[in-house]
């Protein structure tokens, strides 16, 4: 037999059915990547075993020659060495001498396969079905517009892009009715297709050709924003809702108004969202030392988010046992880095909800405690070293920790120090964190040489690109999006939209650093959150004055979730900055040298008067108002302690506090007095406008901070209208600031 006859008589005669397996694995292949791009829906093992279960049973039936029976029989032999070898099965022996033996030796074996046997088992049996399926034409049209139906109301209820799928799902359903047509050719008329079958160029080459076309087409589609609402968004609309996503990333808008709020984000693939302020409490944290509570980290910038990078996925992962100590990442050069010990015990408030890790001041150096009790050997708490993340299994049945107890250690940031760390080219140890897409203009980077360009060492140029950025753009939680015009997300920050909140400033600061050469990496989790001083809102306002180390007791709320930046100083490790307008980040600080006061030298003929002391034992009345006050004050404490439940309640909730309009003019009122000690004085007859427009001629970089905090102040404490929670937040940054600044 020649090889054209071979060709003919083994390859062409069962193409269709060749062409069709190829088809319908590539159609089921869709839903395998819509699954990945859930956020945690399948573990990573699963998604592997389930795919490489695809490919090996379409490989087999490529050979429809073989017997069905075989080819069950390979595939189900290939499915078990697949699980085998991804899991690390080991084989568990027994000695079999009754049936109940033999299914004893089968579950401690087949055990250590499940439940990813299941989901292995389910897919090749789906792949079957889906191919006697698409057997009839009327079939292939219901599958497809099932399919396109279920991905269009999945993309519109979640913030899930599946619009590839739906086109990849069109693509192998139009070829499938090719197929299919063509296979119903050659059976009806078998000449006809004897001629085809010699002459395959006239049919074949068009189809090509359109299709490719049509692909071609495509590709040079400008990205334009959507003309038309989905029927989702329309439904919600006429609700009296809004959706906190349109367009899905694709064209000038990505996001807009909705009805998002504020809480720690389990997908950052997508920033730029508007979102409103919640406020509900999400935990408590009782501290040594006021702080940020860090969760997560992530390297790789898209041009519209942030995702886990491959080396993040790979990172390793040790289980935390009670005798386990943290190892830190073995990359580091932490050699000049001095820190503090600082203690956290923090309770969760919403019982229900689960987290992918602990929070925890950075960077964590063990854990003490989980709900009031030691660390067990089953405890599913992982810790990865090179992203100095405390993780939570979220695949175990335990449920979240209701309260931990965590000892990190902070590092001291000794400014001096870091301002003779030199940026060493040659190590590319840290390339990951300097990567930037190709998203990423040109005048992102000519913009962050122009601001450093006056720092003499990288931290200065840090520094400097931290102050721009948290001086140069409004904070706002509803950015308008409508200006922004540009692919990437942090252009659009910077030159078009100009507004935003933290993602947006912490993204650009990690983006700009980068440009710089200098390895920077994005942190989010939460700001320390409000103390119990000032949530309560005590009247006087020396009472709110904070602990200089931050010692207390914080709650922090949804609204407190936050993102920064992080950059590396060899020698010191990661270093925390915090570019976001309004914001401040707790740094620990080497303590200032104390300041000596002599004490006034006493005139040498002076001779110190001796204070009569009276012999005998104290007067009776004496004795007798001391007992009386000691009575009187023992009486007392125990009234209100019986009372506790009446009285509490009303303190806790305020009842006693100022509103927020008096806590606004408190806050500035506090403002004037640290001020004061700074050498910003105000004077006698000084309103605060001409007062604030001194202060501004005298030091400008104060003026945003400055202007801003006047507007709030004026609309306290002589407009009619209502200070918000939000409004008063903002005061409480920008005071911080301030004196953080003078």
């Amino acid at each position: 037999m020649n090889s054209n006859n071979w060709f003919r008589s083994v390859v062409l005669k069962d193409w269709h059915v060749r062409l069709t397996v190829f088809f319908v694995g590539l159609y089921m292949l869709q839903f395998v990547m819509w699954i990945s791009k859930e956020d945690r829906l399948w573990l990573p093992e699963t998604l592997t075993i389930v795919s490489l279960t695809l490919l090996c049973t379409c490989f087999i039936e490529l050979f429809p020659r073989l017997p069905v029976l075989l080819r069950i029989v390979i595939q189900l032999g290939l499915l078990l060495y697949i699980l085998t070898s991804q899991l690390g099965y080991e084989y568990i022996s027994t000695s079999v001498g009754s049936w109940d033996d033999f299914f004893h030796l089968i579950d401690i074996n087949g055990s250590q396969l499940l439940p990813y046997l299941w989901f292995s088992l389910i897919t090749w049996a789906s792949f079957w079905v889906a191919k006697w399926w698409v057997t009839a034409k009327w079939r292939i049209f219901v599958l497809m517009i099932a399919t396109l139906f279920f991905y269009a109301i999945k993309d519109s209820y979640s913030v899930v892009v599946l619009w590839p799928q739906a086109a990849m799902t069109i693509l192998c359903g139009l070829f499938l009715l090719i197929i299919h047509h063509f296979a119903n050719l050659q059976k009806k008329n078998p000449v006809g297709w004897s001629s085809l079958a010699e002459y395959p160029a006239p049919v074949a080459i068009p189809i090509v050709a359109l299709v490719s076309l049509v692909v071609f087409l495509g590709t040079l589609a400008p990205n334009v924003s959507a003309v038309l609402k989905d029927p989702y968004t329309i439904w919600k609309n006429w609700q009296g809702e809004e959706v906190s996503f349109f367009n899905k990333g694709f064209g000038n808008g990505t996001f807009m108004a909705g009805d998002a709020t504020s809480g720690y984000s389990r997908n950052d693939s997508s920033l730029g969202s508007n979102f409103e302020f919640d406020y509900t409490p999400v935990m408590n944290v009782i501290t040594t030392h006021r702080s940020y509570w860090r969760g997560e980290t992530r390297s790789l910038y898209t041009g519209k988010g942030w995702v886990k990078s491959d080396s993040e996925k790979k990172s390793p992962v040790s289980a935390v046992t009670p005798d386990t100590d943290f190892q830190q990442d073995s990359r580091l050069n932490v050699s000049n880095l001095k820190t503090v010990d600082v203690m956290q015990t923090i309770t969760l408030l919403n019982k229900e909800e689960k987290y992918p890790v602990l929070f925890g001041a950075f960077s964590i150096d063990k854990i003490q405690m989980i709900n009031n009790g030691a660390i067990t050997n089953f405890s599913p708490v992982q810790w990865a070293s090179r992203l100095e993340e405390l993780r939570w299994d979220e695949q175990s049945r335990q449920a979240y920790p209701e309260s931990y107890t965590i000892i990190s250690k902070v590092p001291v940031v000794v400014e001096d120090e870091l301002r003779q760390v030199q940026l060493d080219p040659s190590n590319r140890t840290f390339d990951e964190y300097l990567y930037l897409p190709d998203t990423v203009p040109a005048r992102v980077k000519d913009l962050a040489l122009e601001v450093s360009k006056s720092g003499a060492s990288i931290f200065d140029k840090v520094k400097l690109l931290e102050k721009y950025l948290s001086t140069s753009f409004i904070y706002t939680n509803t950015p308008d999006l409508s200006k922004g015009k540009s692919k990437d997300f942090v252009d659009r920050f910077l030159f078009e939209i100009k507004e935003g909140y933290c993602d947006y400033y912490s993204t650009a600061m990690v983006v700009m650093t980068r440009s710089l050469g200098i390895p920077a990496r994005w942190v989010k989790g939460y700001t320390a959150g409000v103390s119990s001083l000032q949530s309560e809102g005590f009247a006087n306002p020396e009472q709110m004055e904070l602990d200089p180390n931050g010692a207390g007791d914080y709650t922090v709320r949804n609204s407190d979730a936050h993102s920064w930046a992080e950059v590396y100083f060899a020698g010191y490790g990661w270093i925390p900055f915090e570019p976001t307008s309004g914001f401040v980040f707790p740094l620990v600080t080497p303590p200032a040298d104390p300041v000596i006061t002599p004490e006034p030298e006493l005139p040498t003929d002076f001779t110190p008067v001796e204070e009569p002391v009276e012999s005998g034992s104290a007067p009776l009345s004496l004795i007798a108002w001391i007992s009386g006050s000691t009575f009187f004050v023992i009486v007392a404490s125990l009234i209100l302690f019986s009372t506790r439940k009446s009285w509490l309640p009303l303190v806790r909730r305020g009842r006693f506090s100022p509103n927020l309009n008096q806590r606004v003019v408190l806050e500035y009122e506090r403002l004037l007095r640290f001020a004061r000690r700074k050498g910003y004085s105000r004077g006698e007859h000084e309103t605060a406008r001409e007062m604030t427009e001194r202060w501004i001629n005298k030091d400008k970089w104060l003026q945003n901070d400055l202007e801003a905090l006047l507007s709030l102040f004026e609309k306290a404490k002589y407009s009619r209208s209502s200070i918000t929670e939000e409004e008063v937040s903002a005061v409480s940054r920008m005071v911080t600031k301030l004196r953080q600044s003078m």
